[in-house]
């Protein structure tokens, strides 16, 4: 819909819709012909003003009981408010008459969707795209590439974005969604070789760039990626996103002053986010510029004091300078903004065991077993706090619990090898040892590294050495 067109449906509708509402206050009965009461419903429709577009429908239909547009958007309604099985039956009955309708196979496909039957929705999908004109089969490719999305087969959601993009005459929400599948596909590769490609005949698009840095940058590729978001910028200075992940990526770079300047450099074209400054903050830490980084956590949390983050930032602070109570409180406020945040939890936990409050310490690190047993850094933390505490059985009784759960991840059995070996348990450490240095002979520099006194350890060496891959 081109802006002139919206621009008189704007005017139109206000005065549709200021009768509507005399009407229906009054209890009067005016006359809305069927083409007002189809922009009308939309309207409520588009604005999730469920209720008024419900009332509009019952009186459109009375009005106009054979209209089958009016039909296809009650079906709408229907499927809205959850009653997918009568918005079905309207619509098989509206096709019996209209068979070759493509308005009533997409609003079936996005009923199908509602009720998440994804293939279902697919099929009728595809069943739109043999009839419907040529200006709407963008539409179409796009709907039946996020069904795929919905299935998690983002390949296949690719080859229909990919058919809708060259059709299209607006593609940036087709770009950053062929920019999504590819990362959610996790082949940044392909990626990057799609966007080059279509940068060679599009150089002067700036979604294209900003998606290309973001494929460089989940690639660790960060000086590229910087490279990709300057040219976004060239094109569009006030393009904010791009500024945003350039920024990140020259933090990755550990390169905080730059990401601190091109973070700055966002206020010339919007107000600072809450989340901005809270970037800017985490900046000033890494430099521990504490002082600094305090005062933009403070203004992020003025901006938004939902924001979890900065709430973090600031108890980390605290404990960084010497007040590690006062930091657990901003943490405990950080987890009750966002309560499956495992990170939040694990940092909480060290400070709970950097004040001997070992009980609250374990505490948070069962609340994460229970969230998200796959983190990481979960089981080797909470390990580390019985070590601490000289209870070497219960600390290899959570190893071996973090390898049922991760049975692939060789930090855990390297510590949990380290931990036997502390407890003078040599024959399991050696089991586990075996089977740590064929998964990941580098990673048995961590013993070392937590065990300094191992390297003596002749037994152990001449073990390695068995392994070593370039002997």
């Amino acid at each position: 819909m081109d802006e002139d067109f919206q621009w008189e449906d704007d005017f139109q509708i206000e005065e549709l819709a200021d009768r509507f509402e005399k009407m229906i206050r009054s209890g009067s009965d005016e006359y809305f012909d069927s083409e007002e009461f189809e922009l009308l419903i939309e309207y409520f429709q588009m604005t999730l003003n469920n209720e008024k577009s419900r009332i509009a429908l019952d009186i459109a239909i009375q009005m106009h009981p054979y209209n089958n547009r009016l039909k296809i958007m009650s079906a709408r309604q229907m499927a809205t408010d959850g009653k997918f099985v009568k918005a079905l039956s309207l619509l098989a009955e509206v096709e019996n008459y209209e068979p070759a309708d493509a308005e009533i196979l997409m609003t079936k496909g996005s009923v199908y969707s509602m009720m998440l039957d994804f293939p279902k929705a697919v099929e009728e999908y595809e069943k739109a795209l043999v009839i419907v004109d040529e200006d709407e089969m963008e539409e179409v490719y796009s709907s039946i590439a996020f069904e795929y999305e919905n299935m998690g087969a983002f390949d296949t959601a690719l080859e229909y974005l990919v058919k809708a993009l060259e059709i299209s005459t607006y593609p940036d929400q087709l770009l950053y969604e062929i920019g999504m599948c590819y990362e959610m596909a996790k082949t940044m590769e392909d990626s990057i070789a799609f966007f080059i490609i279509y940068l060679d005949s599009n150089p002067s698009s700036v979604a294209a760039w900003f998606n290309l840095g973001l494929s460089y940058h989940h690639l660790d590729l960060y000086e590229k990626a910087i490279d990709a978001f300057e040219f976004a910028i060239a094109i569009d200075e006030t393009y904010i996103p791009a500024y945003l992940s350039m920024a990140q990526s020259y933090a990755n770079l550990n390169n905080y002053s730059k990401a601190i300047e091109i973070y700055h450099e966002t206020s010339e074209h919007e107000k600072p986010e809450a989340l901005t400054l809270y970037y800017i903050g985490e900046c000033h830490e890494k430099l521990f510029e504490y002082d600094k980084a305090l005062e933009f956590y403070h203004q992020s949390i003025e901006l938004d004091e939902n924001l979890p983050e900065p709430w973090a930032g600031i108890g980390v602070i605290y404990d960084e300078r010497g007040d590690t109570k006062t930091g657990i409180g901003y943490l405990e406020k950080a987890i009750e903004l966002d309560q499956l945040n495992t990170e939040f939890m694990l940092i909480q936990a060290d400070l709970y065991i950097k004040m001997n409050l070992l009980d609250k310490a374990k505490t948070c690190f069962q609340r994460i077993e229970e969230i998200d047993p796959l983190d990481p850094d979960l089981w080797k933390e909470y390990a580390n706090m019985y070590i601490i505490g000289g209870e070497t059985e219960k600390a290899v009784q959570v190893l071996k619990t973090g390898l049922i759960h991760q049975p692939d991840n060789t930090e855990i059995m390297y510590r949990l090898v380290a931990t036997l070996l502390i407890n003078n348990n040599y024959n399991q450490a050696v089991y586990y040892l075996e089977n740590a240095l064929e998964l990941n002979f580098d990673g048995h520099l961590e013993l070392f590294e937590y065990v300094p006194s191992l390297r003596h350890n002749t037994k152990l060496l001449d073990l390695i050495l068995q392994f070593t891959p370039w002997k």
